[in-house]
């Protein structure tokens, strides 16, 4: 089992995408691979790619002090396990133990911190592949949502998938 831990310093980094990089352990709590956080210097896609390291490096589960919800969602659709460590100064062969009896595991992304950073961004337009407008959940393809129902008429002039309708919930309450 390999177990990917963000790191600020020595210790568990507070915030998972403000780590300054990542140790890779296995079972025997030997660091297999460590790597810088792209999510530091290149905002969302930044945090794309540190989610595509952390599976091309072969984790099963990571570790988190703290983690939005846009990212712990990215985390659980990859089908890793994702854990809370209540304490950042945990010795990190700690983690290396199958059982974390210490941590909560992390099952659904509302268990992360609402992001206002992505409420305002939607709310200016988007980010990303999550533009208002032709392209992104409003208009065009929707690449990170599952795609089961139809979309939804919210007014005459905002048009939004229902994969999107929870993620963007925030417009009903306008």
């Amino acid at each position: 089992m390999i177990t990917a831990i963000p790191m600020k310093d020595e210790h568990i980094a507070s915030h998972f995408s403000k780590a300054d990089s990542v140790l890779m352990i296995n079972e025997q709590a030997e660091v297999v691979a460590s790597f810088i956080n792209p999510a530091l210097t290149s905002g969302c896609d930044g945090k794309r790619k540190l989610v595509e390291l952390i599976q091309a490096h072969g984790a099963n589960r990571v570790i988190v002090r703290n983690i939005g919800q846009q990212l712990l969602s990215k985390l659980l659709n990859q089908q890793l396990e994702v854990f809370h460590a209540k304490n950042g100064r945990t010795e990190i062969a700690y983690f290396a133990n199958e059982h974390l009896a210490e941590c909560e595991p992390y099952l659904e992304a509302s268990q992360g911190r609402p992001s206002t950073n992505h409420i305002a961004k939607q709310g200016k337009g988007g980010c990303c592949d999550h533009h208002h407008g032709e392209s992104g959940c409003h208009g065009g393809h929707c690449d990170s949502h599952e795609h089961g129902d139809s979309d939804i008429e919210l007014s005459e002039t905002v048009h939004i998938k229902r994969c999107c309708q929870k993620k963007h919930s925030f417009l009903h309450h306008n």
